[in-house]
Order: C-alpha cells, then structure tokens, then sequence
C-alpha cells in the first residue's frame, strides 16, 4: 500500500490540527491512517501521513476536492496553492 506525505502551509498551525478531526472521516474512502507533523521551526509550514489503497482514488479525491472539505480546509487556514504531495517509493 502507497504511502504519501502531503505538505503545505496554513495560516494557523493550531487551526489546522483541529481540522484533522474533520479530515479524516472525509479522507476515509481513499487514505487511512493519517498523522499529523509541524515545522520545529515554529513556521507555519505542516505535513500529514496516510496510506492509501488506491492511489487512482486518491488522485481523483484531490482533483474533486468536496466542496464541505475544501470550506473546512479553508475554516483550517490551509493554502492550497502551497500543497505538495510526495509518494513513498
């Protein structure tokens, strides 16, 4: 199973934990297991950990992001444009 890391910046980092128990029950159909990271910097840069299944799925979850996910990534402080999605190899 594919494992990937997601990074990006948000405007709030504390914000943007609380947004992870929204994120997951969205995410469930595509990746599980996610976990959480900040920058030790005190930045406001951050990163999440999931497996997923089917990474077919998981792309299109991404192109088609949810309109109730985007407005909670939105509530979350979350910057789209810097979102970077790496897959373990």
């Amino acid at each position: 199973m594919p494992r990937i890391i997601v990074t990006a910046a948000v405007n709030d980092v504390e914000a943007w934990l609380k947004f992870k128990a929204e994120m997951v029950p969205a995410m469930v159909g595509v990746a599980s297991d996610g976990s959480s990271y900040v920058a030790m910097d005190g930045s406001s840069q951050v990163a999440s950990t999931w497996d997923v299944p089917d990474m077919e799925a998981f792309q299109a979850a991404q192109s088609s992001f949810s309109s109730e996910l985007a407005a909670a990534a939105q509530r979350a402080g979350m910057i789209p444009s810097t979102m970077v999605v790496y897959v373990k190899k």
